[in-house]
């Protein structure tokens, strides 16, 4: 396929050109004759005119030497008659001594007597086969009789020979160089369109390093610069596309490894029941474990068809208008009831004056996730404090805790799905690591967002929603 536009710009420019010069040479063979004839009646005309002008100025008295040399200058024979076709005066000294005109002259004027009378001039020609032609204007001059002016054109078509074969070297050297030109501008053409085709082949093998070169700024060099652009965009897409393929590989595999704890310690505690039928405490025990693991993998199944509806972009939200203080009073109730027995601080700071527009269940929990985390991962017994406070349209709710920091490189992976900055799954904390991930998208849903910071001391976490 490479080189077949630029064949075809070829072959088509060369038609166009032949073509061109075709028509041309069919149009001077056609209309050669009607050309000639009509150069040669303005030119007759325009000697007439001039030669009748000096006659009516000299009164009819015309130097025979002046009309002589006007004769030889344009190469035409003229003659004076009076009205009866006299001769009075002629460059053919035959007509002169005989005193009027040749048969054919005389048949003209007698032929357009009547256009002569009433427009005042006529012209003819006349071709013949014998490779000539004759042309006579005719210009009555009134008081003074006939002008007329004749041309003999003798071996016409021998010359309209010569001027074709004259055109036929010229449009052969206007084919070469028009076909030189045209093989040079049709490369300068298609070269683009070779590059972006090249780039285009690339992309389609998924190899977006390389790039359009084209330096011309008309739509080929914009078609380019598309390509380029559409490359690095789908170089973006794939990288993303790439991340996405294993977060969820990551995902099953995490997924999976939680599920599997709850569901063995079920299936063993299943079997040995039939071995204890008759121990009442035993039996009331095993049943207590297994409904504490169901109840593990219902939260799992929630959580992850929670933030799989958020991903999905389906609308969870139920906004109202509600105060600070009863969500944090909520908080604080949720707290003491999960961990009645913890002695650190808890402390809260509400900087709201007004209500928040948003789903306050939303908020709630993910507010207490932070709450929740700051117990499982923060110091023991140490402060935790939780902060309401409002910027602009925005509101924020930062909770502190005091512990250990999080790794710089960790801050931007603890919202992903199953990711804990501890990699030891410990049941006892029972955390799954689902729970930043549906306060991130929670927080997206409001048009907020979420943030970590290492603070002196511990770690704030932010959640922050647009009110209104």
């Amino acid at each position: 396929m490479r080189g077949t536009l630029r064949k075809k710009y070829i072959l088509a420019g060369s038609l166009l050109i032949a073509g061109f010069m075709i028509c041309l040479l069919f149009t001077v063979s056609l209309l050669k004759e009607r050309v000639v004839e009509n150069w040669n009646h303005r030119k007759l005309n325009s000697i007439a005119m001039e030669v009748s002008a000096e006659l009516v100025k000299a009164k009819g008295m015309i130097p025979q030497e002046r009309i002589d040399n006007l004769a030889t200058e344009n190469d035409v024979t003229i003659a004076i008659t009076d009205e009866n076709l006299t001769v009075l005066s002629s460059t053919r000294s035959w007509e002169t001594i005989n005193g009027h005109l040749g048969e054919k002259t005389k048949k003209t004027i007698y032929n357009d007597k009547k256009k002569l009378d009433s427009e005042g001039n006529s012209f003819a020609s006349y071709f013949d086969d014998a490779n000539s032609a004759f042309f006579v204007e005719i210009l009555k001059v009134p008081e003074y009789g006939y002008l007329i002016i004749r041309r003999s054109i003798n071996g016409l078509n021998s010359s309209m020979q010569v001027m074709v074969i004259c055109f036929l070297i010229a449009a052969g050297i206007t084919m070469v160089c028009g076909t030189l030109v045209i093989i040079y501008l049709s490369g300068r053409m298609v070269q683009p369109i070779q590059e972006i085709n090249r780039v285009t082949g690339q992309i389609s093998n998924l190899n977006f390093d390389e790039k359009a070169i084209v330096k011309s700024k008309d739509e080929f060099g914009a078609l380019a610069e598309s390509v380029n652009v559409m490359s690095d965009r789908l170089k973006e897409s794939m990288g993303e596309l790439q991340k996405e393929v294993e977060m969820r590989k990551t995902l099953v595999r995490n997924m999976a490894h939680e599920l599997k704890t709850p569901v063995a310690v079920i299936m063993g505690y299943a079997e040995n029941m039939a071995y204890i039928t008759d121990q009442p405490e035993k039996i009331e025990k095993y049943c207590k474990v297994i409904s504490e693991e169901c109840n593990r993998m219902d939260v799992i199944v929630h959580q992850m068809l929670e933030d799989s509806a958020y991903k999905q972009g389906e609308n969870l939200l139920n906004k109202t208008d509600f105060l600070p203080r009863e969500l944090l009073d909520n908080i604080r109730r949720c707290y003491l009831d999960e961990f009645p027995e913890r002695k650190g601080r808890y402390v809260e700071i509400n900087e709201i004056k007004g209500s928040i527009r948003g789903d306050m269940a939303v908020i709630q929990r993910a507010v207490y996730n932070f709450i929740k985390n700051a117990v499982t991962y923060g110091e023991k017994d140490g402060e935790i404090r939780i902060t309401a406070k409002e910027e602009r349209e925005f509101v924020h709710f930062i909770v502190f805790n005091q512990g250990k920091p999080i790794p710089k490189e960790e801050q931007e992976k603890i919202w992903n799905v199953f990711y804990k900055v501890s990699t030891a799954r410990t049941r006892s904390r029972n955390s799954f690591g689902i729970g930043l991930s549906i306060v991130k998208q929670a927080a997206e849903a409001h048009g907020g967002s979420v943030g970590v910071q290492n603070v002196p001391g511990g770690v704030e976490f932010c959640f922050t929603i647009k009110n209104r």
